[in-house]
């Protein structure tokens, strides 16, 4: 009788392969998958895609974290960023492994960034190291979702790797669209007070920024006008306790600007010499 195969899950994040939010992640989902862990040796976040281009990268193979038995599932620490985690995980790894001693997963059916120790909603995803891992995954056309918990609060990491757990053990990873990934947002509440998911549009409302001036050197201070987001909008349903899950897409054009643009380069203004 043919074995079936098991569903193959790389899991990323900007919090470091230490990650006690990580490891709770890849543990839950080994037990209904093949679980690679390809994670940063130390914490990137605000990282942005950063990636690594003009220095080598370290790639080891952790058969044990300290205080846990022989894990269940495949850890890899990575000198370099979220977005370097998964570019080498999906390009190199699962075609060639890491040497003769390597069992090479032929490719990754889904992939999960996080679980992430703070918010990544609203315009957090374009500067978050753990939303660009998602990304990185959909651009080499892995179906990705980026995870991240705005609070420590309640049982919200539960919730949390519970939606991760029924993502892969009902496939319903198969319904994330080529080209688009999910950026899934946790609220800061108590559990009682937990309000379930909603799926919405995102935020692009800006943060406060300014820089402090500390001995000769500027630091970068500021937040987020949560009371100023769009009604039903990631940051506002967020904040108000829902559990947020937003559909960000790979390719960015603005296709009425296309129009606009095409009208100018198309005016005698712009042609005349």
């Amino acid at each position: 009788m043919e074995k079936i195969r098991k569903t193959r899950v790389l899991i990323t994040n900007d919090d470091g392969v230490g990650s006690v939010n990580l490891h709770a992640l890849a543990l839950a989902l080994s037990e209904v998958s093949d679980v690679y862990v390809f994670a940063p040796e130390d914490e990137q976040s605000g990282v942005g895609h950063a990636f690594t281009i003009r220095r080598g990268l370290r790639v080891q193979h952790i058969e044990a974290v300290p205080g846990k038995a022989k894990l269940p599932y495949e850890v890899f620490s990575v000198s370099g960023t979220p977005a370097d985690c998964v570019k080498f995980a999906i390009g190199h790894f699962a075609n060639y492994g890491l040497d003769d001693n390597t069992i090479v997963p032929e490719g990754f059916d889904v992939c999960f960034s996080g679980i992430n120790v703070g918010e990544n909603s609203g315009v957090s995803s374009l500067y978050s190291g753990t939303v660009a891992g998602a990304r990185e995954a959909a651009l080499w056309g892995v179906p990705a979702v980026a995870l991240s918990l705005r609070g420590l609060k309640g049982n919200l990491l539960q919730v949390a790797i519970d939606f991760a757990r029924k993502i892969v053990s009902e496939n319903l990873f198969k319904k994330i669209s080529k080209g688009v990934f999910w950026n899934v947002n946790f609220p800061k509440v108590k559990d009682d007070e937990f309000l379930g998911f909603k799926a919405c549009t995102m935020d692009s409302g800006m943060f406060t920024d300014h820089y402090d001036h500390k001995d000769g050197l500027w630091f970068l201070d500021g937040e987020k006008l949560w009371s100023k987001a769009p009604e039903g909008s990631d940051d506002n349903l967020l904040d108000k306790g829902y559990a947020t899950i937003t559909p960000h897409r790979i390719d960015q054009t603005d296709e009425k600007s296309l129009e606009v643009i095409s009208e100018m380069l198309g005016s005698d203004d712009f042609t005349s010499h």
